[in-house]
């Protein structure tokens, strides 16, 4: 009975299925799809396995039907074909809701769609005619054949948009595998970058598959960004959009990759962000950049450690005990690469160099393949040993004391490549040597003799060679550099001492220990001396001179250990994700670094930070510190406001200092550290409640706007 009353049902229902599914698949094209739609669109990878494994066992059971002409077999069958019919009509429905979200390949998803289509119809017809079908062999085979091509059909074209490109047949069709590379003709963006942005970003951003419109698969369409925007920009603080993204917090919904996706590491992070950082260059080779660049040694690493083929050389390795004996205080001789036969060699110490000691390598003259002069006391006749070197890739002689009049003894280096001569007074009419030196590709002549007028007739007479000329800025007023603060123990017990320094000869710097901002008149002059630093504060230093640009502030906080709290006790926990060592992290000593997904910081965004801090015995307090972190990108403020309390008990606790932190205006740096110091009349406690409550809403320049910030507290110092 309940057969004669359901089956009808169900059977119209997949009817009526069919239907809106044709409907909307051949006029809705412009359909906007409502939210508890978009629910259930979401709801299509869920489902979408109950037709596939109906439609195989609706195969095997119907062949059992033809075998043994049985009525419970034709019974269990037609309830088979039934679930069947439904399933793939839902399914398909789903599917279609799904794909009006956008971000899909027209293509690749048309396939999908109609195969899916073309299922849940199989089904239905197979279920209506099941009599006519079971008939014959023909017939049933003809069913299933059918459902299971267009079954496979629409599963390929879904794991396509899903996962990529030939996801389905990978496994026996091996990826086409580009040649090896040699180290020495490695890409930064060819063989570090895109390799990063291939395995985490791609699955979402391809052309079968662009979430916020947005396709990474060549640099064009990089340069092009989403819409929400490009990529990245290199002149902004924060360098762009994409470190904004990999910088939230896992949890929040615009953190890329999304939560469940595989995660950038810390090493791929820097890559990105020193790529950037850079100024993003797509044609750049790894050995093009400076030797002691971090985007070098990032990809140094990297390449050596993919690098199926190491480079070749036309010559042995020398003996590790004669290069032993080649390195001391003022020279470094070392292998270019992990088992590689060529060297390299560094000079070091202007006042010892000796050019003696270029005349000693000649034992190893055929290994030499790099060398880096950069700022010896390199004269004229030097340039005779230095030209003995028959495999020499890369020479620096930049600020050595060349004029340029014996370049020509350099033209015995036929393996020369790249010739660093900035900072030297080489003149352009010295550079004929060029002509004989087939290999060379790229030469720089920053501050030096050679003027910007002679750069177009030095390209056309030496076109395969690249001259990197530099900025002069005539006429344009510089800003200066923040100074750099050195030396000083962060946490210290008694004091510590701190020195200043700026490369800008003439600069003066002037600083300030109450966290305010230096100014060109009345902040103490650094005068050479080291800074005694007695007491918890903000050191601010900035760089002033005339015609130029006073700098950004440079600022270090440092904190005095002071009186410890005999127990701490948090009010509300933490974010698990962010949970540091507990309670006792607000007085371990340890002071966290600018990355916050370390075990080292307490991370409160739904509830504010409230600490207890107790003592056995009364003490005599008169300021509290806390150390705290912001990155603006990834929602972490400073506190919307701070608070301190104290009292001989925690029900006697009376307000000592409160604090509202000046807010940031714009989205700044990565991530940096921000102390703050809150002093107040000495009083005698024995509980001190803290509070540290996070931003409720962020400001309206900020990419989540409207959203509630994230407070960071790693320590608290008292005084």
């Amino acid at each position: 009975m309940a057969q004669i009353r359901w089956t009808p049902v169900f059977s119209n229902v997949c009817f009526a299925l069919n239907c809106l599914l044709l409907f909307l698949a051949l006029f809705g094209s412009n359909m906007e799809v409502p939210a508890f739609l978009q629910v259930t669109g979401r709801m299509h990878p869920l489902v979408l396995h109950f037709p596939i494994v109906l439609m195989l066992l609706a195969g095997v059971w119907e062949t059992m039907i033809l075998t043994k002409n049985q009525p419970f077999l034709q019974n269990i069958g037609d309830g088979l074909l039934l679930a069947l019919a439904v399933s793939a009509a839902t399914t398909a429905l789903m599917g279609l809701f799904l794909s009006k979200e956008g971000g899909y390949a027209d293509d690749t998803l048309l396939w999908h769609q109609w195969s899916g289509i073309a299922v849940s119809g199989i089904a239905w017809i197979w279920y209506t005619y099941r009599g006519f079908f079971r008939a014959t062999k023909k017939g049933m085979w003809l069913m299933a054949a059918s459902g299971l091509i267009a079954l496979i059909l629409a599963g390929h074209k879904g794991a396509t948009l899903t996962h990529g490109e030939n996801y389905l047949f990978a496994p026996v069709v091996p990826e086409i595998q580009s040649a090896p590379v040699v180290l020495e003709n490695a890409q930064v963006f060819e063989h570090v970058v895109r390799p990063i942005l291939k395995e985490k970003c791609l699955g979402c951003h391809n052309a079968n598959k662009m979430k916020g419109e947005l396709n990474m698969e060549t640099e064009a369409l990089l340069l092009k960004g989403g819409k929400n925007g490009k990529l990245w920009d290199s002149t902004a603080k924060d360098l762009g959009l994409i470190l904004q993204r990999i910088h939230l917090p896992l949890e929040e919904k615009e953190h890329m990759p999304p939560k469940g996706k595989p995660q950038l590491t810390k090493e791929e992070i820097d890559v990105l962000y020193h790529w950037i950082k850079n100024g993003a260059n797509f044609s750049q080779k790894i050995v093009d950049l400076p030797e002691g660049d971090t985007l070098r040694q990032l990809a140094m690493a990297r390449v050596r450690a993919t690098t199926s083929v190491a480079p070749t050389y036309p010559f042995d390795a020398a003996d590790a005990a004669t290069i032993q004996k080649l390195n001391n205080d003022y020279r470094v001789v070392a292998p270019l690469a992990l088992n590689a036969p060529a060297l390299s060699v560094d000079f070091y110490g202007i006042a010892a160099f000796n050019s003696s000691w270029i005349k000693e390598l000649e034992v190893v003259k055929e290994q030499v393949v790099s060398l880096n002069l950069n700022k010896m006391p390199l004269k004229d006749e030097d340039l005779k040993s230095v030209a003995i070197f028959p495999n020499l890739r890369q020479l620096n002689l930049a600020f050595t004391q060349i004029t340029g009049s014996t370049l020509g003894e350099l033209k015995s280096l036929k393996s020369l490549q790249s010739l660093s001569l900035s900072g030297t007074s080489v003149k352009a009419s010295d550079l004929t040597v060029l002509g004989d030196l087939p290999e060379l590709s790229v030469v720089y002549l920053w501050n030096t003799s050679v003027s910007e007028q002679d750069i177009p007739a030095l390209k056309q007479r030496f076109p395969r060679v690249h001259f990197e000329y530099g900025f002069k800025g005539e006429g344009i007023v510089a800003k200066l550099n923040a100074p750099i603060i050195e030396g000083g123990e962060q946490v210290f017990s008694s004091s510590t001492k701190v020195g200043l320094k700026n490369f800008i000869k003439g600069a003066v710097l002037r600083y300030t220990l109450d966290g305010s901002v230096p100014d060109s008149l009345h902040a103490p002059i650094y005068s050479g001396d080291s800074i005694v630093i007695e007491k918890s504060c903000q050191l601010n230093a900035k760089a002033f001179l005339p015609g130029w640009i006073s700098s950004d502030v440079a600022t270090r906080s440092f904190y005095k250990t002071g009186i410890l709290p005999d127990s701490v006790v948090l009010r509300y926990p933490p974010n698990p994700q962010y949970k540091g060592e507990g309670a006792k992290t607000l007085a371990n000593k340890k002071i966290g670094d600018t990355d916050f997904r370390t075990n080292k910081w307490l991370g409160y965004k739904e509830t504010d930070l409230e600490a207890l801090l107790l003592f056995n015995k009364p003490v005599t307090l008169s300021s509290v510190s806390f150390s705290t972190l912001v990155d603006i990108g990834s929602y972490i403020m400073p506190p919307a406001e701070i608070q301190v309390w104290g009292g001989s008990n925690e029900k006697n606790l009376v307000l000592l200092k409160k604090l509202n932190p000046k807010q940031p205006d714009k989205v700044g740096m990565p991530g940096y550290k921000m102390g703050f110091n809150c002093t107040f009349e000495a009083r005698k406690v024995t509980v001190v409640k803290i509070v540290a409550k996070p931003v409720k809403k962020l400001p309206a320049w900020h990419p989540g706007k409207g959203e509630r910030g994230w407070v960071f507290v790693d320590e608290v110092f008292l005084e």
